[in-house]
């Protein structure tokens, strides 16, 4: 199981995705939040966007966030490290995802990162 401070290190790399000149631009206009639950730590952590610019990560559950991932911390890390992908994690149900099918299709751009 990865420790706490790497999984912190692999959001704030999600984080800075958004910070991308490649994908600046089309999240520009985003406030949203995107809530990541680890159930092999039973940690909720939080991205918030305020017109598409991150804000400091944040420990703990919110209500209602538009985004909602569910995953072990070594899946995440394995996305983040580009050792899986989240299309495949999510097909071999590695991966739950909660959001609006636009807001998914958009997500999709940081990928290519």
């Amino acid at each position: 199981m990865s420790t706490t401070e790497e999984l912190i290190d692999a959001l704030n790399i999600m984080r800075q995705k958004f910070l991308n000149e490649k994908v600046k631009v089309a999240f520009k206009n985003w406030n949203k939040t995107m809530q990541y639950y680890f159930p092999d730590k039973d940690e909720h952590w939080n991205i918030k966007l305020i017109n598409g610019i991150p804000e400091e990560l944040e420990k703990g559950e919110v209500s209602n966030p538009e985004i909602r991932y569910e995953m072990d911390s070594d899946t995440f890390l394995a996305i983040t490290r580009k050792e899986l992908t989240g299309m495949k994690a999510y097909q071999q149900k590695k991966v739950k995802v909660k959001a609006k099918m636009p807001i998914l299709m958009k997500l999709q751009k940081l990928d290519k990162l």
